[in-house]
C-alpha cells in the first residue's frame, strides 16, 4: 500500500478528535515542563489509537462512536501518563493517595 491509498483511508474526523482532545489535555497541564507535556500527548494519542476498537467491542458499539470513543481515551492516556510523572516525583505521596482512594477516601 502506498502514502496515497493510506491517506485516503484515514478517518480525518476520527484523527481530528484525537488530536485535539490531546492537545487539549496537555495545554491544560499547567504545573508540568514542555517535556512532561509532549510525552502526555503523545500517550494520549496512542492510547486512543491502540485501545479505541478493542474499547468499542468491549462496549458492543458500532462504527459511528468511534470518534467519541477515540476522545475519551485521549484524554484518559492523557491523565494516566500525567499520573505516572507525579508518581514518578514522589511515589510515597502516589502510593499513599491510591490507598486513601482505595480505602474511600482521606478520614
Amino acid at each position: 500500500m502506498d502514502w496515497g491509498e493510506w491517506a485516503q483511508r484515514v478517518p480525518l474526523a476520527k484523527w481530528s478528535i484525537i488530536l485535539a482532545f490531546s492537545v487539549i489535555g496537555a495545554i491544560m497541564q499547567r504545573d508540568m515542563t514542555w517535556a512532561g507535556r509532549a510525552v502526555t500527548f503523545i500517550m494520549g494519542i496512542l492510547i486512543a489509537v491502540v485501545f479505541e476498537e478493542p474499547v468499542r467491542s468491549l462496549l458492543n458499539l458500532d462504527g459511528s462512536y468511534a470518534a467519541a470513543v477515540s476522545a475519551v481515551l485521549a484524554l484518559t492516556g492523557r491523565n494516566f501518563a500525567a499520573y505516572a510523572f507525579r508518581a514518578s516525583k514522589n511515589p510515597t505521596a502516589a502510593i499513599s493517595e491510591l490507598l486513601d482512594i482505595w480505602r474511600g477516601g482521606k478520614k
